[in-house]
């Protein structure tokens, strides 16, 4: 059994579609939905805590700037900006989160798993073969032909066909 912490994490990496395929799968097993539930419920609370932090951290900050005169106004908005943009992904992530405890609770309630549509897996896949290209040219490593096709399937391009075993 997956510890509490390690469940939580799993919970909140698929929401933002960084979940392997495998991990995902455990998840999707029925005797984990109201577990599921839970983390998400919990995940919630979390946000919305952090939400009203950064709406005190503001206000703070906004209280204590007004103080300092013309300098004091332009860190006002600057600070006021940063926690809005802030803000704004926290509550962006807010919104899968309560998206997917619709689903989870749906399937409970249902009996039946969430019909996945194959995006997440072209999603996971994709971002998979656009990091392994990062990887390649950020350790300054030589692209081979294999890492060439793969890269092209980005494009909708099949070159694996193409590759000479000979030249490898």
């Amino acid at each position: 059994m997956i510890n509490d912490d390690v469940f939580a994490g799993m919970v909140a990496e698929e929401v933002k579609n960084k979940l392997s395929v495998n991990q995902k799968k455990e998840l999707l097993k029925e005797e984990n939905w109201e577990r599921w539930r839970d983390a998400l419920l919990a995940l919630i609370d979390n946000i919305e805590d952090q939400v009203a932090g950064i709406d005190e951290d503001a206000e703070l900050d906004r209280l204590r700037y007004e103080t300092l005169g013309k300098d004091g106004r332009r860190l006002a908005k600057e600070a006021s900006l940063a926690y809005a943009s802030r803000k704004a992904k926290v509550t962006r992530f807010l919104f899968h989160v309560n998206k997917r405890l619709d689903e989870v609770v749906q399937m409970i309630e249902t009996g039946e798993k969430i019909q996945s549509d194959g995006w997440a897996e072209i999603d996971f896949l994709r971002k998979g073969i656009i990091r392994h290209r990062m990887m390649i040219r950020e350790f300054d490593l030589e692209e081979t032909a294999i890492d060439k096709a793969l890269w092209s399937t980005l494009d909708g391009k099949w070159n694996f066909d193409s590759i000479d075993p000979s030249s490898l």
